[in-house]
């Protein structure tokens, strides 16, 4: 069982080497991923759903990373160049690698989901 403080430092664990990321935007996305899970700030989350809520947190996290850089830019001065026009589109990208990874967590924890496959017919 772990708490939200608990929850929170781990998170921003995972973050500390980007810039501006503080303990407070790890709390922050760490509640809404309880409450989205229907966890209450002061529950305690059971240990089968830290992962699940951690990684939900994570694609938050990144997703706003990614909305807060957007407006980064290209700069060329003679031989110097600047170039943080793609950050934002990397986290783009690790937000929905996240949410994939999510999206496979929940549906083997939450009942398995359906994992039927159809074998292509080899007459064809």
């Amino acid at each position: 069982m772990a708490t939200l403080a608990e929850m929170s430092e781990r998170l921003f664990k995972r973050f500390k080497g980007v810039p501006n990321i503080t303990l407070e935007d790890a709390t922050d996305w760490t509640e809404d991923a309880m409450q989205e899970h229907g966890f209450t700030v002061v529950s305690n989350v059971p240990a089968d759903k830290e992962r699940l809520i951690l990684l939900y947190a994570q694609a938050q996290g990144a997703h706003q990373i990614a909305i807060s850089t957007a407006h980064y830019f290209t700069y060329t001065d003679g031989e110097e160049q600047v170039d943080k026009s793609m950050i934002s589109e990397n986290y783009r990208n690790l937000a929905e690698d996240l949410r994939n990874q999510y999206d496979r967590l929940r549906a083997e924890g939450a009942g398995g989901g359906s994992k039927f496959k159809a074998m292509r017919r080899l007459d064809r």
